[in-house]
């Protein structure tokens, strides 16, 4: 089953039933995330795509090159956001999402991040500068276990902040 939807048109409204049909695609997806591309086409610029995380998706560290930009806006519950160094060093974590306190975040450096979702789910509006090609725009650090090294993700999450 495909865990993106591709808008095709000129006035997309984005509320509580798309948000409901992007949670069916994330549980029914290994991943356990989907994503509505709300730019229609590659070319476009920025690329903006409202994300949904199930709680049990894990997304590894990752960077993308100099001179891209890239801002989470939390819509519906709560996130960190893990900023590391080159050596997997944490620098700092950012939590996004819940009362009182931060929403949003922009990156504007090609540092090392991860998103983690805190909620059972996890609904955000993600803004990159774009055109987004994955061969090209998105580097994965030797230190950290990749999507499909299952055994080594839940130790290497554990050293990280849980809240």
């Amino acid at each position: 089953m495909n865990d993106i939807i591709h808008n095709t048109e000129d006035v997309l409204e984005v509320g509580t039933e798309l948000v409901e049909r992007l949670k069916r695609l994330a549980l029914a997806s290994p991943r356990r995330r989907a994503r509505l591309c709300l730019h229609r086409q590659q070319s476009e610029l920025p690329h903006e795509m409202v994300i949904v995380f199930h709680r049990d998706s894990y997304m590894p560290p990752h960077r993308h090159p100099c001179g891209k930009t890239e801002s989470y806006h939390v819509v519906e519950g709560a996130m960190l956001v893990h900023i590391f160094d080159d050596a997997g060093e944490r620098l700092r974590t950012l939590r996004l999402g819940g009362a009182g306190g931060s929403f949003m975040y922009r990156l504007s450096s090609n540092l090392w991040h991860m998103p983690v979702a805190l909620s059972e789910w996890l609904v955000y509006h993600e803004v990159y500068s774009g055109p987004f090609e994955k061969n090209h725009d998105v580097e994965f650090p030797a230190w950290a276990p990749a999507e499909h090294e299952h055994a080594l993700i839940q130790p290497f999450c554990s050293r990280l902040p849980q809240t």
